[in-house]
């Protein structure tokens, strides 16, 4: 081969494209494989940041739930504590006991209820209601004002 009559020029000018090419091929994936492991950080940053968030809302229900469980348990408490209510009423002292349309006295089968129970039901259901409603409003607080914690009972 007769390397006078090689082409030089068209050989050095493709070796220096094919190097422009090289380099510009290979800082272009280093910059584009730069670019995905920030935003795949910034999606983990994102991920993170809201499981954090989860827990952090989670941990403000539990605590909510278990302040409101132990407030309800505690006036249960003080309640049964009080002097029960009288089982028996007697009539009022102007009312005849034998009038002449006194609707009479049916013997009490085991299914009727006494004042008793009646007042401890209604004492209960009322302290779930009104135990209900703070759970609620303390859960409105929390979405509305997330950084913000619940205002003690």
């Amino acid at each position: 081969m007769n390397w006078g009559l090689f082409p030089w020029r068209w050989f050095v000018a493709g070796l220096l494209l094919l190097t422009v090419f090289a380099a510009g091929f290979t800082a272009g994936q280093r910059r584009v494989e730069r670019a995905w492991t920030v935003e795949r950080l910034q999606q983990q940053t994102i991920a993170l940041q809201q499981s954090l968030h989860v827990a952090q809302v989670q941990t403000q229900q539990e605590r909510i739930n278990q302040q409101i469980q132990t407030d309800y348990e505690n006036k249960k408490s003080l309640l049964a504590r009080r002097s029960p209510v009288p089982t028996t009423a007697e009539p009022a002292a102007s009312t005849d006991a034998n009038a002449a349309h006194a609707v009479p006295n049916t013997p009490r089968d085991a299914s009727t209820i006494s004042c008793e129970q009646l007042a401890r039901d209604a004492t209960d259901t009322t302290l779930m209601v009104m135990a209900w409603q703070r759970w609620y409003a303390e859960q409105a607080q929390v979405k509305s004002h997330p950084s913000e914690s619940p205002v003690p009972p």
